[in-house]
C-alpha cells in the first residue's frame, strides 16, 4: 500500500508538555482505554462550542478531545495523569492529519491492514520521541490496530464478548438486525433479559472487578450505588430506546468491532475526520493531575469544561475542590459538562449560586446518550 502524507502542517496543533523519564514505570503502563466508550455528540451539544472558546478536557482515550477539536475552538488543553493515554492522543492526531480517511480506518483497526507497523515507522517523526518509544515497545498493539487494544477493550474481546456470544449470540444478532425499536424491544425482553443475563451483568459490574481489570485502585472508591442493578437498568434503557445497530459502543461491546461506517465514533466519521485535519486550534497535551494543573491556571482563562467521568477517579472532597477551580478559572458565562458512572458526584451546594444547573440538558442527555451507563451534570458558570 502506498501512503501519501499531508503536506499541510499546522504549527499550532500540538504542544506536548511534561518531559518524561522513560525509565519511570508510570510512563510504561499500558493503556487503560484505547477507543471511545462515550458518545461525544453529548459533550458537543451540551457545551455549544464556538470558535472563540478556550476548552479544557480530560484526555482518556483521546476520542472526545478529537471530537472537540473537530469544532475548531480557539484553544484546547487535554489533561490526563496517564502518560500512555496522552501518547495515544498524539498518535491518533498524527494518524488523522497525515493519512487518508481509508488509511486511518485501516491503521486504527476498523478495516483490515497488513502493514500497520510500517506505517507507524513512517509516522514516528510526527509524534514526540517519548510517544514513539512508548508505542515501539508495544509493537503488538500497533500491528493489531491500536483502537481495540486497551485493557478495557481487551477485557471485552477476551472475556465478555465470547461469553455473551456463547450464551446469547443468536438473539444479539437478531437485535442488531432489527429495523425498528419495537422489534428490538421484543427480542431483548423475550430472549435476552433473563435471570442468567441479569446474573452475568451483576457479576461483571462490581466496582472490585473494575478496579482489578484496569489496575486502578482508586476507581470508584466512594460509591454506595448497587452497581449491578444500575447497569441492568441502563441496559434496559438502551435496548428499549436506542437502535443497537446504530450505536458504536454497543457494536464494540457485543462484537469487539464497529459493524460499519454507519456506527463509528464521532471522531471517525468522515466529515469530522476532515474537520480535525483542518482545525486551527492551539492544542496542548498535558500529563498531570487535572486538579493540580487547574490550580496553576490564571483566573478567568477558560470558558468550556469537558471533564468526562473524572468523578470515577476522585474522592468527593477532591472533586469538590476541582469544581471550585472550575469556578475560579472560568470566564463568565462558562459551561461545564461531566459524566457520572458509579460515583454520582453532584455540584456542591456552596457553588449553586455561581453554577446554574441545567436540569433540562441533563435529562435530555441521560435519555439520549448512546454510552448508556453514564448520567450527566451540565451547568452554566455565572
Amino acid at each position: 500500500m502506498n501512503y501519501t502524507f499531508s503536506a499541510k502542517v499546522n504549527p499550532k496543533i500540538l504542544v506536548q508538555k511534561e518531559p518524561v523519564d522513560l525509565h519511570n514505570q508510570s510512563s510504561k503502563k499500558w493503556l487503560s482505554y484505547s477507543t471511545c466508550d462515550e458518545d461525544s455528540n453529548s459533550e458537543i451539544w451540551a457545551l455549544n462550542i464556538e470558535q472563540s472558546d478556550a476548552i479544557i478536557c480530560v484526555t482518556g482515550s483521546g476520542c472526545r478531545t478529537l471530537s472537540l477539536l473537530a469544532c475548531n475552538p480557539s484553544s484546547l488543553v487535554s489533561v490526563d495523569f496517564s502518560h500512555g493515554q496522552n501518547y495515544l492522543l498524539e498518535l491518533k492526531l498524527a494518524v488523522i492529519r497525515n493519512l487518508s480517511y481509508e488509511q486511518v480506518l485501516q491503521f486504527f483497526g476498523v478495516d483490515d491492514c497488513r502493514d500497520r507497523w510500517e506505517t507507524f515507522c513512517l509516522l514516528k517523526d510526527k509524534i514526540s520521541p517519548a510517544a514513539a518509544a512508548y508505542f515501539s515497545s508495544h509493537k503488538w498493539a500497533i500491528k493489531r490496530g491500536i483502537l481495540f487494544t486497551g485493557q478495557h477493550e481487551l477485557f471485552y474481546k477476551r472475556f465478555s464478548i465470547p461469553l455473551i456470544r456463547l450464551l446469547f449470540g443468536r438473539y444479539i444478532n437478531q437485535i442488531f438486525n432489527a429495523s425498528t425499536l419495537e422489534e428490538q424491544r421484543l427480542i431483548y425482553q423475550n430472549h435476552v433479559s433473563s435471570p442468567l443475563w441479569k446474573w452475568l451483568i451483576r457479576l461483571g459490574s462490581s466496582p472490585h472487578v473494575f478496579r482489578y481489570l484496569f489496575n486502578e485502585p482508586n476507581l470508584f472508591t466512594e460509591t454506595d450505588l448497587d452497581a449491578g442493578q444500575y447497569v441492568l437498568e441502563r441496559l434496559d434503557h438502551t435496548f428499549n430506546h436506542h437502535l443497537a445497530k446504530n450505536n458504536h459502543w454497543n457494536s464494540f461491546m457485543f462484537y469487539g468491532k464497529y459493524l460499519g461506517r454507519h456506527c463509528l465514533p464521532h471522531f471517525l466519521e468522515k466529515e469530522n475526520y476532515l474537520a480535525i485535519r483542518e482545525a486551527t486550534t492551539k492544542i496542548e497535551i498535558v500529563t498531570a493531575d487535572v486538579l493540580e494543573y487547574m490550580k496553576q491556571l490564571p483566573a478567568q482563562s477558560i470558558n468550556k469544561y469537558s471533564l468526562s467521568d473524572v468523578s470515577s477517579y476522585m474522592k468527593k472532597d477532591k472533586f469538590d475542590s476541582l469544581l471550585h477551580e472550575v469556578v475560579r478559572t472560568s470566564k463568565t458565562p462558562g459551561r461545564l459538562c461531566y459524566r457520572n458512572f458509579l460515583s454520582k458526584w453532584l455540584i456542591p451546594s456552596n457553588l449553586e449560586s455561581v453554577m446554574e444547573h441545567d436540569d433540562a440538558a441533563c435529562s435530555f442527555l441521560d435519555w439520549n446518550d448512546l454510552a448508556f451507563v453514564y448520567t450527566f451534570e451540565v451547568a452554566t458558570i455565572k
